[in-house]
Formats: structure tokens, C-alpha cells, sequence
């Protein structure tokens, strides 16, 4: 997703050709920007509220996600002219890629997975303390995700910080 804004601020500095020719590829990067966010950052709010909160807080929490989200959306609606003039388009573009990247790391170091687990589980899930979760993301998924996706190797996933109910299970029928 920064990729995308930071092209469509690059895509600013062309000077020649006509408005369109100008501007197409602007229009073209925000669009991308766009689809990618809302396939990844931009449902993460509302999903991850909706999951990790208890029956009786479910409510409360949703409504501080969407408080929380919007409010950013408006900072971010009045505070692009002002970024515009002084750092120009294209600085403004790069300004809000390089807050994208730092919200990715903030999502891989902070966000835990909740898909598949039962209320039960997630329980397990946010009881293990913020730096042993921190470290087994960058000392276990981060090296398997570079050799899984990037060298594309074909390695086994490795095991989840917590005990998944069903082999908690199996364990004690044994």
C-alpha cells in the first residue's frame, strides 16, 4: 500500500504532456491504494474489534474502533492542504506511505490472530505478555514468512504461541 502512495506522489513530479496524461497515473496509484487498503488495513478496526472484545464489552469496544477510526480519518482529511503546502504533493504523498509502513510494523508487532480461536482461546491469546509475543513475531513468523513468501521455499508453518483447544483436547484424552 505505500508502494501505491508513494507512487501516486512520484506520479505528481511529471510535468509534461497534457492534464490527463498528468494525472492518470495519480488517479490510477490512489485507486490501487485504495482496493489494497480496504483488502487489508482498513477492515482491521472493525474485524479485530468485533472478534477480541467479550460478549459484554463487544458493544463499548466497537464503538471506540469506530470513534477512534474516524476521528483519524478527519485528522487526516484537514491535515492534508496544510501537508500539501509545506512539504507539496508529492512530500505529502511520501509523509502518508511512510506512516503506512510504520503502521504495518505497528500491526505485526502488536496485533495478535484471532482467526479460527474460540473466546476461550483468545483468552489464552491476550494473556501471553506484549514482549514475548513481540519476540516470538520477529524470532519465529518473521524468518518464516521471508523463507515461506519472498525465497519461496516450501517449509513447514511453525507452531503458535498458544495451545489450540483441540490439541489441548487430544492431550488429555491420552
Amino acid at each position: 500500500m505505500a508502494i501505491f502512495l508513494l507512487a501516486a506522489g512520484l506520479s505528481l513530479l511529471k510535468t509534461t504532456g497534457s492534464k490527463g496524461e498528468r494525472i492518470g497515473p495519480v488517479v490510477l496509484f490512489v485507486y490501487l491504494f485504495t482496493i489494497m487498503y480496504s483488502l487489508g488495513e482498513g477492515p482491521v478496526a472493525f474485524q479485530y474489534s468485533a472478534e477480541v472484545f467479550p460478549t459484554i464489552q463487544r458493544e463499548q469496544g466497537m464503538a471506540w474502533a469506530v470513534c477512534i477510526n474516524n476521528t483519524f480519518a478527519g485528522i487526516l482529511s484537514v491535515t492534508f492542504p496544510r501537508m500539501q503546502h509545506a512539504l507539496t504533493k508529492t512530500g505529502a504523498f511520501g509523509f502518508y506511505a511512510g506512516l503506512n509502513l510504520i503502521a504495518w510494523g505497528m500491526i505485526f508487532c502488536f496485533v495478535r490472530e484471532t482467526k479460527q480461536l474460540t473466546l476461550e482461546e483468545l483468552d489464552q491469546v491476550f494473556s501471553v505478555p506484549t514482549r514475548k509475543f513481540i519476540g516470538h513475531e520477529v524470532t519465529v513468523w518473521l524468518p518464516y514468512f521471508f523463507k515461506r513468501h519472498i525465497l519461496r521455499k516450501n517449509i513447514a508453518k511453525p507452531p503458535q504461541i498458544i495451545e489450540k483447544e483441540e490439541h489441548v483436547d487430544k492431550l488429555l484424552e491420552n
